[in-house]
């Protein structure tokens, strides 16, 4: 009869464990469902707040062009200010940024275009990055393609050669030699923009500056920047006088700038916001167009800001 009683117990406290065991996974269950759910509530959330966002970029670069449609440079609002707002549970912070400072890789699409190659073979090197890279790209973009179709076509996902300008910088990712680390130390040098489309030497860092300047030393550079600082060039013919002036009586002649000449302009711009809300991030950089006739700004794409 103990025996009995004492077995009874013990499948008892056996069934009690195992509801107790089944009752702590549903409730884990829960749980993660309930993060989960949070998780998407505040991406879902954020994503809106950087919807709403992007109607920030039309009045400031419209402003701008109202100003003066024919002069861009660091030293007005659009690129010293940024949109900072305060959110609920969060912030929001923007920053434009000029496209049209940067090399366009889009130039080595024209194998005619020896400068393009040249002054991009300058900005490998003083960026520390392999020069080998320099033909790869311009293989990836031209019609005749790559020295070596083969690789791209044995890779684990097969790539197929553009053979044609970029659409998106992104692509570089793509070419033969590139790695994450090559990728992000180009980045903030280079854009893919239309074939044809101007320096804005306004907006130029150093490095570029001295790419297609070869006959410029670090030192003339450093000279030209600050005088850009002083007083941003007005013009491209008095872009052509100072630089002359302060690098070298010959340094625009023997320039090797991609075709689309120097300017002082610029209608094509990129947008970084990031937000953060409830302790998470959320970035997106827009590539945005300006119109040259009413200075309304146009988001071409979209992306997510991470690697």
């Amino acid at each position: 009869m103990r025996r009995d009683r004492g077995i009874a117990l013990l499948n008892a406290l056996i069934m009690v464990a195992a509801i107790s065991a089944v009752a702590a996974g549903l409730m884990l269950r829960a749980e993660t469902s309930r993060v989960r759910v949070e998780d998407l509530q505040i991406s879902q959330q954020a994503a809106l707040y950087l919807d709403a966002a992007e109607f920030l970029v039309d009045p400031v670069l419209r402003a701008d062009w109202e100003r003066d449609q024919n002069l861009d440079h660091l030293q007005e609002a659009w690129a010293r200010e940024r949109f900072d707002a305060d959110i609920d549970r969060g912030l929001l912070r923007g920053q434009i940024r000029d496209l049209q400072g940067r090399f366009n890789v889009n130039s080595l699409s024209a194998p005619s275009d020896l400068a393009a190659a040249q002054s991009f073979e300058r900005l490998l090197r003083t960026l520390g990055l392999p020069v080998d890279l320099g033909p790869e790209i311009a293989g990836y973009v031209q019609a005749r393609g790559p020295v070596r179709p083969g690789d791209y076509a044995a890779r684990a996902v097969p790539v197929r050669p553009r053979g044609a300008p970029m659409d998106r910088i992104e692509e570089l990712r793509l070419v033969r030699g590139m790695t994450e680390a090559y990728y992000a130390r180009l980045l903030p040098f280079v854009t893919a923009l239309a074939p044809g489309t101007g320096l804005n030497v306004n907006t130029a860092s150093a490095e570029v500056l001295g790419a297609v300047l070869p006959t410029a030393n670090p030192a003339g550079i450093a000279r030209l920047l600050a005088e850009r600082a002083r007083l941003p060039f007005e013009t491209r013919s008095d872009f052509i006088l100072r630089a002359e002036s302060l690098i070298h009586p010959r340094a625009i002649a023997q320039a090797q700038v991609p075709d689309g000449g120097f300017r002082v302009s610029s209608n094509r711009f990129e947008v970084h916001f990031e937000l953060w809300l409830d302790g998470r991030t959320q970035s997106r950089i827009l590539t945005v167009e300006r119109s040259g006739q009413t200075g309304a700004a146009r988001i071409e794409y979209r992306r997510a800001a991470y690697p």
